[in-house]
């Protein structure tokens, strides 16, 4: 039987799709050109969308419609029409807040380059099914979607709109790609919580953060349940 490590790692983290296409060019000013994409997914104000050239264009704004406006890398050109982006790939992390903690240090110091984050926590309840089932188990798994809430510059409706809505966003990914593994059942229902500032909470709020950096999200707490994969090999 694998590990649901394992499991999570490999049939729904590897499997997130970071692509998005470009429906049309809103306007080209400059050096900033301002885009509509078939979905935002989790692209935030600050980080960056890659081409198929491997060249980042910086998130300079996303306004109420949903456009996109991006600083355009030097010596590159301009965004078309169809054109596909990826917006940046989440960072996985697995363990108590101690070691998941002690490997994101590890990480580097520049957090730029260690979010948004997809940690699933350790401490994962399993129950366990006979022959007579299709089913292997039902794995209780909790995991957090995490990125940067940037505490200096932001207040509580940025919060929300600029970290808390792409870590939906990211959230939902994480579903679809579940939805779409026949390795899962049908899960019926999961439990979501926004989180604007990801700590340790007294009944003033935050009061320390978990993890040493200032982040914001949303907590997905959900059933799995694991079909027989039907890969013994005795």
């Amino acid at each position: 039987m694998r590990d649901i490590y394992d499991i999570v790692k490999d049939e729904i983290f590897d499997n997130i799709n970071t692509e998005v296409k470009v429906l049309r060019v809103i306007s080209v000013v400059g050096t900033t050109q301002k885009i509509e994409v078939c979905n935002n997914k989790w692209v935030r104000v600050g980080q960056y969308m890659t081409d198929s050239s491997n060249k980042q264009w910086k998130v300079i704004d996303i306004d109420s419609n949903g456009y996109i406006s991006l600083t355009k890398p030097t010596g590159v050109n301009d965004i078309v029409k169809r054109q596909t982006l990826d917006v940046k790939s989440p960072i996985w992390l697995f363990g108590t807040h101690i070691s998941a903690n002690n490997e994101y240090l590890q990480k580097g110091v520049d957090s730029r380059l260690k979010l948004p984050i997809i940690w699933l926590v350790e401490n994962i309840g399993e129950e366990e099914y006979d022959q007579t089932s299709n089913i292997e188990r039902r794995s209780d798994i909790r995991v957090f979607f995490l990125d940067d809430n940037n505490p200096e510059q932001f207040d509580n409706v940025d919060y929300r709109q600029k970290v808390v809505s792409p870590m939906i966003a990211l959230k939902d990914e994480f579903l679809r790609v579940i939805n779409s593994n026949v390795l899962f059942e049908n899960y019926g229902s999961c439990r979501t919580r926004p989180i604007t500032r990801f700590g340790n909470e007294d009944e003033k709020g935050s009061i320390e953060n978990i993890l040493d950096e200032n982040l914001s999200g949303v907590e997905l707490r959900i059933t799995l349940p694991i079909n027989k994969s039907g890969n013994c090999k005795c």
